[in-house]
């Protein structure tokens, strides 16, 4: 997310956005410096001058004030424009960098974080050549009065100038704290209300309430105190403000008092002077604002970056798949060790033991999602060279199967409309036939994500029939019939286990029947 990446959106608007503001600024001082000779013309009773200098300024003012807004309509524009650009690259990025991430991660990116910098920096962008044109127009404008006047300006600006730079990087701090106290609060949400109906069925709503109310606290806090330090921006602002007022007023009464300036300019030379003032402070500030979005932004633009694919680099299906002195870390200080693995293509492995000894945590590591902190993982092909896998031929079935909003053929194809035709084979193969057959569009009922129309057992199958229908060369399947009973998952298996995929099933409480259909088991 860049400046020159919201310009490129549309150069010829933007255009219009940057001379528009700046044509507005400039035509509310030009109302102004009429004023001036339209006082004088009052005082001196000469309303012929009265009458075209107030058609001059209405003109002036009507030109001002209408055009800022429509500029304002454009920026919007611009904004939404680049931001869908932008959203539509992250959501490529998260798709295509193979990473495991957090749902509500990818919201805070694509939602608060895109509001903050739209507030604080694309919204300022209008403002800031609007009240910069009239700060330079304002000083041509004091000189062309008197060059006392224009000099006292200028040293109120840059006194005006550094106030501010005060609280820079306090400001820029709290604007970034801002979004890691929102991520923390979704990831909050997404962590207990996704298991709201376990909470409720052992009343442990006082701890659900609890850890929400820290987290909103912890969010309040990091809001007050950005606000905090935009209010004390504004006191800085305010203090420059007053000090140009009482100067230069003092300043200009004097040089009317001596006729070295008309007496319309007593009124001018202040609007002027409050012009120059307000116009420097609020660029100072829309300046400030936006330099404090700058780390944001720059977070932004890591996730938009495209992910270049090494078309030089080949991929392949593994022959065999090894694991050397495999081990994870974790936070709470304990380490998970692996015993040394071959999986060889073709095999059926039955990947047993007990709770919390690692089986998910394998096929995680295996597939890029975890790293290990210590030992390799190894792809190898025939001829036991090492190469880079082909992971769009790794199946990865997990303990609860992710369905998507459309029916249950698209679901099983991933949307690709040129597997339809074997839709109806891979249905029969494992056992989901009868199942449709209750559902009266068959397999073109629409899957209810919200209600879930289907059961536990019918999801896993449809899983096991998105797998075969792909032709996945290595599929790793964790608790893939938990929901089925043993008389389907023992028919399901049989099918299964007749291709020449290789797989590895994680199971609990298999007979013997069920094991031995497959070659070996590996107990960790």
């Amino acid at each position: 997310m860049t400046f020159k990446g919201f310009i490129n959106t549309n150069r010829l608007r933007f255009f219009f956005i940057t001379i528009l503001s700046v044509l507005s600024g400039i035509s509310g001082i030009l109302a102004g410096y009429i004023q001036m000779y339209w006082l004088t013309y009052i005082k001196e009773n000469n309303w012929t001058e009265v009458v075209i200098t107030t058609g001059l300024m209405a003109l002036c003012w009507f030109f001002a004030q209408s055009v800022i807004y429509f500029v304002q309509y454009l920026n919007n524009i611009q904004e939404e424009e680049y931001f869908k650009k932008l959203r539509d690259q992250i959501a490529k990025h998260y798709f295509e960098d193979k990473k495991f991430h957090k749902v509500s991660d990818f919201q805070n990116r694509l939602t608060n974080d895109f509001e903050i910098v739209k507030n604080n920096f694309f919204e300022w962008y209008v403002i800031v050549p609007f009240y910069g044109s009239m700060l330079v127009a304002s000083l041509i404008a004091l000189i062309s009065i008197h060059w006392s006047i224009f000099v006292l300006s200028v040293v109120i600006d840059i006194v005006s100038y550094f106030l501010p730079k005060l609280i820079d990087k306090k400001l820029e701090k709290a604007t970034v704290k801002v979004s890691e106290r929102n991520n923390e609060y979704l990831n909050t949400l997404s962590s207990w209300f996704s298991g709201l109906n376990e909470l409720r069925r052992y009343f442990a709503g006082a701890k659900l309430l609890e850890v929400q109310t820290s987290s909103a606290k912890k969010l309040e806090k990091a809001n007050v105190n950005q606000v905090v330090q935009q209010q004390l921006l504004t006191i800085l602002n305010g203090v420059g403000e007053l000090l140009s007022t009482i100067v230069l007023l003092g300043a200009t009464g004097i040089l009317v008092e001596h006729k070295v300036i008309i007496f319309g300019a007593i009124l001018s030379v202040q609007n002027f002077a409050n012009n120059v003032s307000f116009g420097m402070q609020t660029t100072i500030q829309g300046l400030t604002m936006m330099r404090s979005t700058k780390p944001l932004m720059a977070k932004i633009s890591k996730d938009v970056k495209s992910i270049s694919t090494q078309k030089s680099t080949a991929v392949e299906v593994p022959y065999t798949i090894e694991t050397h002195n495999l081990a994870l870390n974790f936070p709470n200080g304990e380490t998970l060790r692996y015993p040394d693995l071959k999986i060889n293509q073709g095999e059926k492995i039955l990947l047993t033991g007990d709770s919390g000894s690692g089986k998910t945590t394998l096929f995680k590591l295996l597939l890029g999602l975890v790293e290990p902190s210590e030992g390799k993982i190894k792809f190898k092909n025939k001829n036991n060279d090492d190469i880079k896998p082909d992971f769009s031929k790794i199946c990865y079935i997990p303990q609860e199967p992710n369905l998507f909003p459309g029916t249950i053929k698209q679901n099983i194809t991933m949307f690709n409309n040129k597997l339809d035709n074997k839709v109806k084979k891979v249905v029969e193969e494992v056992r989901l036939d009868s199942d449709i057959k209750k559902f009266k569009n068959d397999v073109n009922t629409e899957l209810d994500l919200n209600k879930l129309n289907i059961s536990g057992g019918q999801r896993q199958k449809i899983v096991l029939a998105r797998a075969k229908i792909h032709d996945s060369k290595i599929i790793l399947i964790d608790e893939g019939t938990s929901a089925i009973d043993q008389k389907g998952t023992l028919n399901i298996l049989k099918n299964l286990l007749q291709t020449e995929a290789t797989i590895v099933f994680i199971a609990h409480n298999f007979n013997k029947n069920m094991r031995d259909l497959f070659d070996r088991e590996i107990n960790l």
